[in-house]
């Protein structure tokens, strides 16, 4: 089994530990650095994890790490690094969250919808984690982790949208007219929000990737 250590403190990265005959799957964007020991091929989630990629600007290939030996990575913000482990069960998450998993994940892509392509910030794909194993994940600034009962609701404005796992139900809604998205900003922040019914675990972030970028254009 990969040993995973999330390190740092408001700033955290990934430091991974893998045995002989014991592999990872990584996003090469992400990665910090690796030990002489640690081999790297090349590997996709198929056909249309590669095109979902390159429409998402992520990377297309992702890479498999074999032991022995050591990697680390972070992500594109400063923030937190949290671990899912999966029992045979699924998580969706945004692109740029994904670090690393285990091999033993499988990984696919799903459409996101049109009003999170243009107001999540994130691209216009999720990312489908399944099976048993751990998944690695980043989010920008504090991670937030919602556990909803079976018909429990939160609306989570829609590019603070992290994670969710596949028991919950996501939908995307306009919240206000015309005055209040004037008086939003043109960051879009407060129009759309995603609608999730549990069961199950929601993961947001503190930071809108949407809205940082925003703020950064108008100065």
């Amino acid at each position: 089994m990969v040993k995973y250590e999330i390190r740092g403190g408001d700033v955290q990265y990934l430091h991974a530990t893998l045995e002989a005959g014991e592999s990872a799957y990584i996003e090469p964007g992400h990665l910090i650095y690796k030990t002489p020991g640690a081999r790297l091929d090349t590997g996709t989630g198929g056909l249309r994890g590669a095109f979902s990629h390159m429409l998402a600007g992520s990377a297309v290939f992702l890479l498999k790490v074999d032991g022995p030996g050591n990697f680390g990575s972070a992500g594109f913000l400063p923030g937190k690094v949290f671990e899912i482990k999966l029992n045979n069960n699924s998580i969706f998450a945004e692109f740029n969250a994904f670090l690393c998993m285990d091999s033993t994940i499988k990984y696919s892509t799903k459409f996101a919808g049109f009003w999170q392509a243009i107001f999540g910030g994130e691209g216009i794909f999720l990312e489908e984690f399944s099976g048993t194993g751990s998944v690695m994940l980043h989010g920008h600034g504090q991670v937030i982790e919602y556990e909803l009962k079976d018909g429990e609701e939160i609306q989570a404005e829609l590019s603070h949208v992290l994670a969710f796992e596949s028991s919950v139900s996501y939908n995307v809604s306009r919240i206000g007219g015309i005055k209040t998205m004037v008086l939003g900003g043109m960051e879009g922040e407060g129009f759309f929000f995603a609608n999730m019914r549990g069961p199950g675990k929601v993961w947001l972030h503190s930071i809108s990737l949407l809205e940082l970028s925003a703020k950064l254009a108008r100065r």
